[in-house]
């Protein structure tokens, strides 16, 4: 053994002696907290998960306008729930306006970036990205026809915005 394999072995075991040090010298007066089990995920108002449910039901029924309604009260009531906003993007694509369900879901994905990561029971990814492709569309037209019109501009903002978000995702 050379000094370097004496060093890094005294190195080695002086990380050990450390990390047993700090865990034998741990103050003892949270074992409640330790014991306790973590939380699978956020709490879900029992009301507010009937409701979403009602709404998800009128838009499969397709009674849009009821369900539009519904989402206007809860958002009022619960404007962080980024569900709320994933769904207002549902009621424009079936009134097909891929502009106005690609700024709701932005305002969902920045709530809750779990939308875009394939690795959570939230994910809607594709959705998304279906959603955006179609606005680049409508957006390019747009500009093709009119260069200068300020919402079409904004619209086109938001969509690279978009593509960021979607690029930095997992899914």
């Amino acid at each position: 053994m050379d000094k370097l394999d004496k060093f890094s072995a005294l190195a080695i075991c002086g990380l050990v002696l450390w990390c047993l040090l700090l865990l034998l010298t741990q103050p003892q007066g949270h074992e409640e907290q330790r014991h306790t089990p973590a939380m699978a995920g956020p709490r879900v108002d029992p009301a507010l998960e009937q409701k979403t449910t009602l709404v998800k039901n009128l838009l499969a029924s397709n009674n849009i306008d009821q369900a539009e309604k519904l989402l206007v009260d809860l958002v009022s009531s619960y404007p962080f729930e980024a569900t709320l906003y994933f769904l207002k993007g549902d009621i424009s694509l079936y009134r097909q306006d891929p502009l106005g369900a690609m700024s709701q879901y932005r305002q969902a994905v920045d709530l809750n970036p779990d939308f875009l990561d394939k690795k959570s029971p939230l994910f809607q990814g594709k959705k998304i990205k279906k959603t955006v492709e179609e606005a680049r569309l409508l957006i390019e037209k747009g500009l093709a026809a009119n260069p200068g019109d300020p919402p079409t501009l904004a619209f086109r903002k938001e969509y690279y915005y978009m593509l960021r978000k979607i690029a930095g995702s997992c899914g």
